[in-house]
């Protein structure tokens, strides 16, 4: 009975001592490589289906009207044959019938302090951006990086995309932004705006909203 219960201890302690750095690994790793703002492909609801309508989209901190659209609704959105993104869902996101709308969300990147304070990470912004016709009506895309008190230590954005970068198209287009994660940054602040300059509607788009951090090589 001694013996067995000697077994036990010794395998629960070994099980305790080696999981401990395993699980601190994958919760690093999981801040590299892979798109760290939730519901930028504005998927996780249904959209509005016309520009009467408002649905205010999941995960995002919004002012104004922002709104989750789906492609084709009435009042003369883009639909899934217009310029946008190639791996598009049913929905974007819209400014609705208020002048200017955002949507922000915050990013802890906290279990990367040790790499991101040598200067070893690198990030993209990205973000299909657009709007209606001739309208200059867009939206810009930013990202802040804070300190842990709160301090801006650099930001980035990407926009406008007015009637002329468009070509006068109504649809969406990629845009990037690339830089070194500052160090001491323990959180990143991604905010959309939504600017209109024409009509009722804030036709400024944007979809497939995208932060990637990696480690430098």
């Amino acid at each position: 009975m001694m013996m067995r219960s000697f077994f036990s201890v010794v395998c629960a302690a070994f099980l305790l001592v080696t999981a401990i750095p395993v699980k601190a690994q994958t919760t690093a790793d999981a801040l590299f490589g892979k798109n760290l703002v939730v519901n930028g492909d504005a998927e996780a609801d249904t959209g509005a289906p016309s520009d009467s309508q408002i649905v205010k989209p999941s995960s995002w901190t919004t002012t104004g009207q922002f709104t989750a659209v789906q492609y084709g609704a009435s009042g003369g959105f883009p639909d899934k044959t217009s310029v946008g993104p190639p791996d598009r869902g049913n929905n974007f996101f819209g400014g609705g019938n208020v002048a200017k709308s955002t949507a922000s969300q915050t990013i802890d990147l906290s279990a990367g302090a040790s790499t991101i304070d040598v200067g070893g990470v690198t990030f993209v912004l990205s973000a299909w951006l657009g709007g209606y016709s001739n309208q200059d009506d867009s939206p810009t895309v930013s990202v802040t990086f804070l300190s842990a008190s709160g301090t801006v230590l650099r930001s980035a954005v990407i926009g406008p995309l007015k009637a002329a970068d468009r070509k006068d198209v109504t649809g969406l287009f990629l845009r990037k932004a690339t830089g070194v994660v500052p160090a001491n940054a323990r959180s990143a602040r991604v905010v959309i705006t939504d600017t209109r300059y024409a009509g009722t509607y804030n036709d400024a788009y944007s979809d497939d909203i995208s932060l990637v951090l990696a480690k430098k090589v």
